[in-house]
């Protein structure tokens, strides 16, 4: 079995718990009021690890679960193995939205060459290998043709730390002073989310400061191989160890990406 089928698999019967797990919010603090893991979460994890263990018992298995110290793993150039969110979107899961998925991806030697996130509640698998196109429940998938800012849906997301979120709000509303134009503004409360959905076109860019490898790492290849353009919010092609994140249909990235050169650089971090 490949790569992608057993973390398909694990990703369905994570998804599978997760549906049924709405009473295990239990959780402990992280770094504030709004950042946690619940038991969910390390449930989760601990089943996909075991199936992810079991198939490929030589690979490294990181989870943002795991300690900061195992982490660190991450950012080694050569750095070969899976990473896995167990639950994204935790705080909308504890609070019953509904909106929450899971994500595996496989980095080899540095870059993301495999990738699936999964909703478990609308039953829908996002699935990439590096040169094969993006998938969702098994038919191709392709970013959208939006080209103008007019009309565009244009994401970005909640942080834990409230002066990252005043720079996003602040960068957000820059878009509307330099271009005259607010595009269709969502905050969903899961980032990999919103990349499946600006994989699927159904999100045209999305702009983040404080994203991390696990949020990356399945759902860049996916939005790769579906047409995105990633960048960094410098207008760097971005890593999945990147921080800060401009991504989407490529025309309207590119219209982003203008605005944001010329805001002061404390926004663009």
């Amino acid at each position: 079995m490949s790569n992608l089928e057993v973390m398909k698999d694990a990703a369905v019967a994570a998804g599978k718990f997760m549906r049924g797990a709405g009473n295990q919010t239990e959780h402990t603090q992280k770094s504030n009021a709004k950042d946690f893991v619940t038991v969910a979460d390390i449930k989760s994890q601990d089943l996909i690890r075991k199936q992810l263990n079991e198939a490929f018992a030589n690979t490294v298995v990181l989870s943002e679960e795991d300690s900061e110290e195992e982490r660190k793993q991450l950012y080694a150039p050569n750095f070969t193995g899976f990473i896995l969110d167990p639950i994204d979107g935790t705080y909308n899961f504890k609070r019953g939205m509904q909106e929450s998925a899971i994500s595996i991806g496989y980095i080899e030697n540095g870059e993301s060459v495999a990738g699936v996130v999964y909703d478990p509640y609308k039953d829908e698998l996002y699935e990439a290998e590096l040169g094969k196109g993006a998938l969702m429940n098994g038919q191709p998938i392709h970013v959208s043709g939006q080209s103008d800012l007019e009309g565009a849906a244009v994401a970005f997301s909640n942080s834990y730390d409230d002066k990252a979120m005043a720079r996003t709000l602040k960068r957000h509303v820059a878009i509307y002073e330099q271009s005259g134009v607010m595009p269709w503004t969502s905050c969903p409360g899961s980032g990999i989310l919103i990349m499946a959905w600006v994989a699927c076109g159904r999100i045209d860019a999305y702009h983040h400061n404080g994203i991390k490898p696990w949020d990356n790492a399945a759902a860049f290849i996916i939005a790769k191989e579906a047409g995105a353009t990633i960048l960094d919010l410098q207008g760097n092609d971005a890593k999945f160890t990147t921080s800060t994140l401009n991504i989407g249909t490529p025309a309207i990235v590119n219209k982003l990406q203008q605005i944001f050169s010329s805001l002061p650089a404390e926004l663009l971090s």
